[in-house]
């Protein structure tokens, strides 16, 4: 029977693979064809691949399905994950049901302490084993609910989706409330017991996942970091191809240079629609260049199928038609370089096509070439544009810098030797440090107590690191916090992970000179993808901050 369910597991991938009616986005990575040499759907290999499970471990999984957050990546690395049962938990736990209760908390300290393993009530050892005593899934509630307090499976059943917020009826709900009490006492269940697990149920039955639904994301998950282990150009080349996912493309493109890959700048010769990885090479798509339309990327790219590469400026323009504004987008932010000539040269002599030499114009017929061939040989230079220009226009461009980080224009600053550096903060575990940081994205929640604070993740140019801000301190520095930075911050390492500095003291190098962020955080603990949206109920919750100042922080 054993073998017989082995068998099954592993035909099913088959099956879905040539069921038609399912819908795909994607076909799926075949293998042993133009140069895979791999089974995304083989599972075993996956689950057994140490270098998959040392990037999930070490929360080295920017860029991966479902466990790229700051507070997922942390999680993985308290938790140690290395195989596919405890990343399916931590898929769960990390819910807000679960971890507003405690009980995320209680989890890893029983799973790093098995003397912890202690039980609420002895039976639930049989019932919750797996997790440490602990209810994470939606499963966990119908058991416990039947199992130790004393419910039919109907009753837990009902419980739990009334939990979830699918019962309109109060009646119905205080009835279950008391059924659940008296089946508490029939089972000889103290009232002690019977309300923490109430409040237990109550606390994440809303949120929580079924386990195979975290199964699911947890496949997902490995499947990911698989790619990302082995092929980091054209995992992380499809990742920005998709527009990124949690963070901004800025993130994606700094970690691509973590990982040791070289960003190339677009190229009308080079670049395709999208980015493309290969080796140790990401090749910036023309879709990055903004104010660049659809129709003008792809006249580019139908012209150099049909033709080849271009090979000046004006073949360029006579072959595409594109007019001054488009040209000279593409001329700023690096993608001629293939002509090699400067990008003043090449801005000159698009003002002489296009307006003297008129090359676009139907009736062209140049009757003065002679002259228009002096003006080209007289526009010639050597300078450039310098290393803050180009980046500025990076900036503007793409919406990210490639040529240098931000961070690079802060050098007196950062290379200061009282600067710790995100890479060595594990040499400074439970101790003060002060090091500066680009923002990556924030989250805001509200505590138990309803106050208010704040996670910062922040990066340098050797890793990341998360700036916790407890609500004493984000009164103070809340104004402050609304920025890309670059944020001076002054705290003490978190002794379980590195990555966690909780913030004493925290400035901006200069305010003025940086682009006011676009905040990804929610009171409700929910991650929504939009902008942070900011109503007078949040300047009611933040009490003790200056609402003048606030206020301002925020129009700004």
């Amino acid at each position: 029977m054993a073998m017989e369910t082995e068998e099954l597991t592993y035909q099913l991938p088959k099956e879905w693979r040539e069921n038609k009616k399912v819908v795909s986005l994607y076909p799926p990575i075949p293998k042993h064809t133009d140069g895979v040499d791999f089974d995304i759907y083989d599972f075993e290999m996956l689950f057994n691949d140490e270098p998959t499970n040392n990037l999930i471990r070490t929360g080295q999984t920017i860029g991966c399905f479902y466990i790229e957050s700051p507070g997922m990546r942390s999680l993985l690395r308290k938790l140690d994950v290395h195989d596919f049962e405890l990343l399916t938990a931590a898929s769960s736990i990390i819910r807000p049901g679960v971890a507003e209760s405690g009980m995320m908390q209680e989890f890893i300290a029983r799973h790093k302490d098995p003397c912890r393993r202690k039980y609420l009530v002895p039976e639930m050892e049989s019932v919750l084993g797996e997790t440490y005593g602990v209810m994470i899934y939606q499963e966990d509630v119908i058991k416990v609910a039947n199992q130790i307090a004393g419910l039919s499976l109907e009753e837990a059943d009902l419980l739990r989706r009334a939990m979830s917020g699918k019962m309109r009826s109060h009646s119905a709900m205080k009835s279950l409330h008391d059924r659940y009490f008296e089946s508490c006492k029939e089972k000889k269940l103290t009232d002690e017991q019977a309300s923490e697990l109430w409040r237990q149920i109550e606390s994440f039955a809303g949120y929580a996942f079924c386990k195979a639904h975290s199964a699911s994301f947890a496949l997902l998950s490995y499947q990911v970091a698989f790619l990302k282990s082995h092929y980091p150009a054209e995992f992380m080349a499809s990742v920005l191809s998709n527009m990124g996912g949690f963070y901004s493309a800025a993130v994606y493109v700094w970690e691509c240079k973590r990982l040791g890959l070289k960003i190339l700048l677009p190229s009308i010769n080079k670049s395709n629609y999208e980015y493309t990885g290969s080796k140790d090479e990401i090749q910036i798509g023309l879709m990055a260049i903004k104010n660049l339309s659809r129709n003008s990327i792809q006249k580019i790219l139908d012209e150099r199928k049909n033709d080849g590469e271009y090979h000046s400026l004006a073949d360029f323009l006579i072959r595409t038609k594109l007019g001054f504004e488009e040209t000279s987008i593409l001329i700023k932010c690096g993608a001629m370089g293939c002509f090699k000539k400067t990008r003043p040269e090449l801005l000159r002599l698009l003002d002489i096509y296009i307006h003297k030499r008129k090359i676009l114009n139907e009736s062209y017929n140049d009757l003065f070439l002679h002259e228009t061939f002096v003006m080209e040989d007289e526009v010639k230079t050597n300078i450039n544009f310098n290393l803050e220009e180009i980046c500025k226009t990076e900036y503007e461009t793409f919406d990210y810098m490639v040529t240098r980080h931000p961070l690079y224009f802060y050098r007196s600053f950062t290379e200061h030797s009282l600067i710790v550096k995100a890479r060595d903060l594990k040499k400074h575990r439970d101790k003060n440090v002060r090091l500066i940081g680009w923002y990556m994205t924030s989250k805001r929640i509200k505590t138990r107590k309803g106050d208010i604070m704040k996670f910062l993740s922040l990066e340098d140019t050797t890793g990341t690191f998360e700036a916790v801000i407890f609500p004493r301190e984000y009164e103070k520095f809340a104004e402050h916090t609304m920025s890309m930075g670059p944020y001076i911050i002054d705290g003490k390492v978190d002794d379980n992970d590195a990555t966690n500095v909780v913030v004493s003291n925290l400035s901006v190098l200069s305010v003025s000179s940086v682009k006011v962020a676009d905040q990804k955080d929610s009171v409700d603990n929910k991650y929504f993808g939009d902008v942070e949206k900011i109503s007078e109920e949040d300047f009611m919750l933040l009490e003790g901050i200056d609402k003048e100042k606030l206020r301002l922080a925020y129009a700004s």
